[in-house]
Order: C-alpha cells, then structure tokens, then sequence
C-alpha cells in the first residue's frame, strides 16, 4: 500500500474511486483553528476505513443520534471518524458554537459548498457512510431506525460496524435515512 493511500485527505476521500478528484473547500469546524479553510487529514494507516457521518448543528434528529456517534468511536477504534456539517442555513458560529458544544472526539468539517455531500449524495442528518480503506463504501444510510435514537429498534451504523468488525461482511450494506433534509439553498441536488 502506498504512503498516498495510507493516509487520507479528507477532500479526497470524497470519491476515493475518483483520484484525480480536486481539493474541496473545507473548514475544520473544531478546535483552535476552528473555522480556518484546511486541508484535513484523516489518517487511515493500520485502519478497517473511515466512517463519514453528516451531522447538523440545530437538527433535532442528528443531535439525539450524538452519544452514540461518541460511543461508536471509541468501541470500534480501527475506523477513524469524521463529521461533515453541509447545511447552508447554518452558519458558521451556529456551527462552531454547537459542535464545540457537543465534544465529538473526532474531526468535524463544514461543507462550505456542498461539494461532499453532493460527491456522497447525503440527503439528511445524520447519514452516515462506511468507507473500506481500499475505497469501497460498505454500509450507508441512518444510523438507526429512527429520527429518535432512544426509540430505534435498529441500530444500523453499529451493526454494519459490528459486522466488519467480526471479518464479516455488512449484513445490511443500505438503509433508509431518517431525519432533517440536508439545505442546499438555491443549489441544484444532484
């Protein structure tokens, strides 16, 4: 495996199948250079892939989903996680404010263009993709059954990680994604 592939920037991650993808206009949304245009790297050596997971600072859906988000990367450590905040109706300190609110133990980028969630098709928060480190992508959708986590009778994110976890593989590769549309203003979708 090449160093290239070893660790992997964020913006190319995008469409991993796509290399010659161009960079896309991120800003780290965490942390003390919050909200400065970056180039992020997400390192992926010695990993089972990456878990990208579309989230909103004032949707109610995706922030019941955020204790389980926390637990899921610390229970299953050989993925790295990344947040991605693409709504165009939030701004920057409403982002800022709430993702530094909430803690997520992980990196959390704003979207500025919609560039990734249109790369990935994300339609609503939380949606939620898992991405083998070859660049597959082994599981999308919600991370649970409901818009409310405390009354999901699946637990999807956490079973397709269960499952690759195991050497397994995903028993559910796609489900259906419950929770606030992702705003793309005036952009067209797709």
């Amino acid at each position: 495996m090449t160093e290239r592939m070893r660790t992997i920037i964020l913006s190319l991650v995008v469409f991993w199948m796509t290399p010659a993808f161009p960079a896309i206009n991120l800003s780290k949304i965490d942390g003390a250079d919050a909200l400065k245009d970056a180039e992020v790297h997400i390192n992926t050596e010695g990993t089972k892939g990456l878990v990208v997971v579309f989230l909103s600072a004032k949707c109610p859906c995706s922030d019941s989903h955020i204790a389980e988000l926390k637990s899921l990367s610390k229970e299953y450590s050989e993925f790295r996680f990344v947040a991605v905040n693409s709504n165009t109706d939030e701004t920057n300190e409403l982002s800022q404010e709430y993702f530094n609110r909430v803690k997520l133990e992980f990196p959390v980028v704003k979207d500025k263009n919609l560039e990734i969630a249109d790369r990935y098709k994300a339609f609503k928060t939380p949606h939620a993709f898992v991405i083998s480190a070859d660049g597959q992508i082994l599981y999308q959708g919600g991370v649970s059954s409901s818009r409310q986590f405390a009354t999901a009778d699946r637990k999807f994110l956490r079973e397709a990680l269960a499952n690759l976890h195991d050497g397994k593989t995903v028993a559910t590769p796609e489900s259906r994604t419950l929770g606030c549309v992702i705003t793309r203003g005036e952009k067209n979708v797709w």
